[in-house]
């Protein structure tokens, strides 16, 4: 998990949800009787942080309302009295899609909901995107390959520019000692107001930002501006994850 996810969840912004509990078993048949313990009881649930790969193309020209999505837990996940196991499934589906149409922007909104295990047991969830990074294969090019451009082979150019990539990247002029490689690092953003969409832009999949909130009941809004939203499979999803108990909602 980046170091922007692992803030928001140390730093307690979104770390727990308050529930709802059920009305107790025959409490509409008592009358009129003003009893507190009849009334829903509020409760809170603790969120955790989750790493998980999304299973299939996200693209906001082929998307379609209420198809499913499906991303898979990366690491096991210890969440109150059980584990989550690596390669659970998270199941949810596009809430709303709109296409880019003559260069116009495009959003995708989904929620994951479910949670099912290998035995096929299904968990009810609230999971929320904190951040998206390029799937694995596309950051696992060999070091120094240049492409087109002075860029290195698979390379991608964080939106705004940053990322401290030096320019050129030829032989270096004669007569000078050659420049010993710097060393790169993911980039992270250092708390801050640039919030969850800034994190995006910075450390995420190109051309797409993220917004999020773990207040909503969706788990992630993807936006582009002047395309077409496209999450590969495979884009790696840091989420804040929590398994609803039986008989509570979401306030």
């Amino acid at each position: 998990m980046n170091a922007y996810a692992r803030q928001l969840l140390a730093a307690g912004a979104g770390a727990a949800l308050i529930v709802l509990a059920g009305l107790p078993a025959g409490a509409q048949s008592q009358g009129s009787t003003a009893d507190s313990s009849a009334q829903p009881q509020q409760r809170m649930i603790q969120m955790v942080p989750a790493l998980v790969s999304l299973d299939h193309t996200l693209d906001a020209k082929k998307a379609k309302q209420g198809e499913p999505v499906t991303a898979k837990l990366q690491k096991d996940v210890k969440i109150p009295d059980q584990v989550l196991p690596k390669n659970t499934m998270l199941e949810g589906h596009v809430d709303q899609v709109q296409a880019s149409e003559h260069k116009s922007d495009s959003t995708v909104v989904v929620t994951f909901d479910k949670a099912k295990l290998k035995d096929g047991k299904e968990l009810p969830i609230k999971a929320t995107v904190l951040a998206i990074t390029e799937p694995a294969y596309m950051q696992q090019q060999p070091a120094g390959e240049a492409a087109e451009g002075g860029m290195p082979a698979g390379g991608t150019m964080p939106a705004g520019g940053g990322g401290g990539m030096r320019s050129g990247g030829g032989a270096a002029p004669s007569g000078t000692a050659p420049t010993a490689p710097q060393p790169q690092e993911p980039m992270t953003t250092a708390g801050g107001p640039s919030g969850t969409q800034q994190q995006a832009q910075q450390n995420g999949v190109p051309g797409v930002m993220l917004q999020s909130d773990v207040h909503q009941q969706t788990s992630a809004t993807f936006t582009s501006k002047g395309r077409n939203v496209h999450l590969p499979d495979g884009t790696q999803m840091d989420v804040a994850l929590a398994v609803v108990p039986p008989g509570v909602r979401i306030q």
